[in-house]
C-alpha cells in the first residue's frame, strides 16, 4: 500500500482536484486526503461510503460512475483503482470520467503472476469452466484495459509476494466474493469449493506473487470512446 501511495504521490499534484471514481470504503482516497489531497470520492454503493465515512474521509457523494452529477472538465486528475471490473457499461464510465477530467485518467494495474496461489484461483475457474460456466467479470479489469486502450505511460511499481493463507481463500471463494463468481450456478459453485478443499484444504500457506504498475491516460483519448 505504502508502494502504492508513493507512485500516486510522484503523479498527483498538489493543487490538483481530483475526483476517486468508485473510492469503495476510501482505501486510496482516505490517506491521500491526510497527505493533504483534495480528493472527491464518489461510489454508488451506501454501505461503501458509510465505511469511508467511519475512515473520515471527506467530500464524498454517492452517485453512479456512468452518470457523473459534474460539470464538464472540473477536475484535473481522476483516479480508479480496482472499479472497472465491476461496471457492465465500463466503456461509459470511462467516456464519463474523460468528460469531468482536465489531464489525467490515473489507475493501478494488479497482474497476479504464476504462483502456488494464482494455482488455487485458477483451479477454480477451471473447474466452473469444465462444467460449462464460461466464467467472465461484468466489465473490464484494470490489468487488461491497456489491450483495449493503449495507455500514454505504465509504470512498474512493485513486485509483491507475499503469504495467502489457504483457508481463507478458499473461504472468499466459498462466499463469491470475486465478481467473476456473481453468475456461476450454485450446483457449478458448489462442486468447484468441492474439488479445491480435495485438493488445497489440507495446506496452510502458499506464495502468493503479484506485479503492480501504475497506469495513465491522457483524459482527451477517454473522450474518444465509443460506447457500443
Amino acid at each position: 500500500m505504502d508502494d502504492i501511495l508513493n507512485a500516486l504521490d510522484r503523479r498527483l499534484k498538489p493543487d490538483d482536484l481530483i475526483l476517486d471514481a468508485g473510492m469503495g470504503t476510501g482505501r486510496f482516497a482516505a490517506p491521500l486526503q491526510a497527505r493533504g489531497y483534495r480528493i472527491v470520492g464518489i461510489d454508488i454503493a451506501g454501505r461503501m461510503i458509510k465505511k469511508a465515512q467511519e475512515k473520515g474521509v471527506e467530500n464524498i457523494l454517492r452517485a453512479d460512475l456512468v452518470s457523473l452529477p459534474f460539470q464538464d472538465l472540473v477536475f484535473d486528475r481522476t483516479i480508479s483503482i480496482h472499479v472497472l471490473h465491476l461496471i457492465k457499461n465500463w466503456k461509459s464510465a470511462l467516456v464519463e470520467i474523460g468528460r469531468v477530467t482536465k489531464d489525467e485518467f490515473v489507475s493501478v494495474a494488479f497482474n497476479k503472476e504464476e504462483s502456488p496461489a494464482q494455482e488455487i484461483r485458477n483451479a477454480y475457474d477451471r473447474a466452473c469452466e469444465e462444467l460449462g460456466h464460461s466464467m467472465k467479470h461484468p466489465g473490464m479489469r484494470e490489468r487488461e484495459l491497456p489491450d483495449v486502450l493503449q495507455p500514454d505511460e505504465v509504470k512498474p511499481i512493485v513486485i509483491h509476494e507475499h503469504p495467502v493463507d489457504v483457508r481463507s481463500l478458499i473461504q472468499e471463494f466459498e462466499t463469491r466474493t470475486y465478481s467473476s463468481q456473481w453468475t456461476v450456478p450454485e450446483e457449478i459453485h458448489e462442486e468447484a469449493i468441492e474439488l479445491l478443499k480435495e485438493q488445497f484444504g489440507d495446506l496452510d500457506q502458499v506464495q502468493g506473487i503479484e506485479r503492480i504498475s501504475l497506469i495513465v491516460w491522457n483524459a482527451d483519448r477517454l473522450r474518444t470512446l465509443s460506447c457500443d
